[in-house]
């Protein structure tokens, strides 16, 4: 991973207004996001998109503020296989997931086949995007199971 580069946010910036405030930095200045949250893998608050994240570090107390830095990344692309009905249809819930985590920064496309796997019908979920947003996606997924 590489620094691309780095900003600032004055001490002004709360906790809740970080996220917004990372989205707002980053369309100002050629990096474009959809969303940024408190990302608890990286302990901090991140943004991303598919090959580059903005993170928020807290500075200490004096000066304050928050230490802006923008990462390059070499996108990863998995192959996560989503249950369905009978008929090939995905549960709304994890349609909903994908919205949310496309938001985030993945990458995803469903295969328009579905196929039988040991009795249960699934459909693969290509993803593509930061390994750590992978992982909580797939997680999120597998605990649905």
């Amino acid at each position: 991973m590489a620094v691309v580069k780095k900003g600032e946010l004055p001490s002004v910036i709360h906790n809740n207004e970080c996220s917004e405030a990372i989205v707002k930095w980053g369309n100002a200045n050629g990096y474009p996001l959809v969303k940024a949250k408190m990302f608890d893998a990286m302990g901090t608050y991140v943004g991303f998109s598919k090959t580059y994240f903005i993170r928020a570090d807290r500075r200490p107390p004096i000066p304050g503020g928050w230490d802006l830095t923008v990462e390059e990344f070499e996108p990863e692309t998995r192959i996560i296989p989503l249950n369905t009905d009978k008929e090939g249809v995905v549960n709304r819930f994890v349609l909903k997931m994908v919205e949310e985590f496309e938001k985030e920064g993945l990458e995803m496309k469903l295969a328009d086949n579905w196929y039988d796997s040991y009795g249960y019908a699934l459909r693969d979920l290509s993803v593509t995007g930061h390994p750590l947003l992978i992982n909580n996606f797939e997680d999120i997924i597998e605990n649905m199971r």
